[in-house]
C-alpha cells in the first residue's frame, strides 16, 4: 500500500511540474535577442546615471529610453517581463546570459576608454600636417602628398591618415611611408619607417606608422602619405583620404611656433606638399 502512495505521489509531483511547465509560454524574444535587448537596457541604465541627464529636458526623462528599447525589439514592457520570467526559471542558462551581457559591457567600455585616451591625446598634441587633411581625387586634382618637416623632440612620431582607394584606381604599389632625415654627406642619411601598404578594395582603413625619434642629428621627418611606384606620369586615380594627422605627444603647442617652422619650411623645402 504504501508503495501505491509512493508512486501516486511522484506521479502527482511529476504531472504538476508538467503542467507548470506548459503554463510558461514561450518568450517573444529568443535567447539572443533577450541578450541583446538587456545589454541596450544596462547601457540605457548607465546613460541614466549621468550627472546632467535630468536636466535636459522632458524629453530624457527614464521612460524615453527604455519606450524606445521596448520599441527596437518591437515588445511591450509586459511582453519583457514574461522573458525575464521564462529565462529566469532555468538559473544555469540566466547565468550564461549575463556572463555574455558583463562581457560585452566590458567590451564597450574598453573601447570607449581607448577612445577617449585616443581622442584627448590628439586634443593635447599638435598636428605637424598643415595642409588640407581630406582630399578626394580626382575631383580635387591630383595632390602630391609628400611631406619634409623639421623637428628635434625627442620621442614617438606618428604619420596617420584614413584612406579608400576604389577598384579602378591605377595607382601601382599604393603605400604610406616615412623617414628620418639628417644632412650627413651629398645626399643625406636617413632611418626609414616601416612602410604601410594602402589596399584597393573601395572602404576606408585607417593607416599609421610609427618611429622612435633616434638622436638629435637628425633634423627632419619625411615622407609620403600615398606614395606609388608608377612609371608614367599620367595614370587612372581614384581615390580618398581624410584625417591626415602627424605628430608627436611630446610636442605641445606651448613648447613650439609652428606657423614660423612651417614658413621656413616652404621657403626651403620644394618637395612639401602641393598641388600641381
Amino acid at each position: 500500500m504504501s508503495k501505491i502512495l509512493i508512486v501516486g505521489f511522484c506521479l502527482s509531483v511529476f504531472l504538476c511540474i508538467s503542467c507548470k511547465k506548459e503554463m510558461v509560454k514561450k518568450p517573444k524574444l529568443s535567447e539572443d535577442e533577450f541578450t541583446k535587448m538587456l545589454i541596450d537596457i544596462h547601457i540605457g541604465d548607465g546613460t541614466m546615471t549621468a550627472e546632467n541627464i535630468y536636466r535636459s529636458g522632458q524629453n530624457y526623462r527614464p521612460s524615453y529610453y527604455y519606450n524606445s528599447i521596448y520599441q527596437k525589439y518591437n515588445i511591450t514592457a509586459a511582453q519583457f517581463d514574461s522573458c525575464v520570467h521564462y529565462y529566469s526559471l532555468n538559473t544555469v542558462k540566466y547565468t550564461k546570459i549575463y556572463d555574455k551581457i558583463i562581457d560585452s559591457l566590458n567590451r564597450l567600455e574598453t573601447k570607449l576608454r581607448i577612445e577617449l585616451k585616443k581622442t584627448k591625446l590628439e586634443q593635447d598634441t599638435v598636428n605637424l600636417w598643415k595642409k588640407r587633411q581630406d582630399w578626394k581625387v580626382p575631383a580635387q586634382g591630383r595632390p602630391i602628398f609628400n611631406f619634409s618637416i623639421p623637428i628635434r623632440e625627442k620621442g614617438i612620431y606618428t604619420i596617420r591618415a584614413k584612406i579608400k582607394v576604389y577598384k579602378g584606381d591605377q595607382t601601382y604599389d599604393p603605400r604610406m611611408e616615412a623617414y628620418f632625415w639628417k644632412k650627413d654627406t651629398v645626399n643625406g642619411q636617413s632611418v626609414k619607417f616601416d612602410p604601410k601598404k594602402i589596399v584597393k578594395d573601395s572602404e576606408f582603413h585607417e593607416y599609421e606608422i610609427q618611429m622612435e625619434y633616434p638622436d638629435s642629428t637628425y633634423t627632419q621627418l619625411r615622407g609620403n602619405i600615398f606614395a606609388n611606384s608608377n612609371d608614367l606620369p599620367q595614370f587612372t586615380q581614384h581615390y580618398e583620404i581624410k584625417d591626415i594627422l602627424i605628430f608627436n605627444p611630446q610636442i605641445k603647442p606651448d613648447t613650439v611656433n609652428l606657423e614660423s617652422e612651417e614658413l621656413r619650411l616652404l621657403d626651403r623645402a620644394p618637395e612639401d606638399v602641393r598641388v600641381p
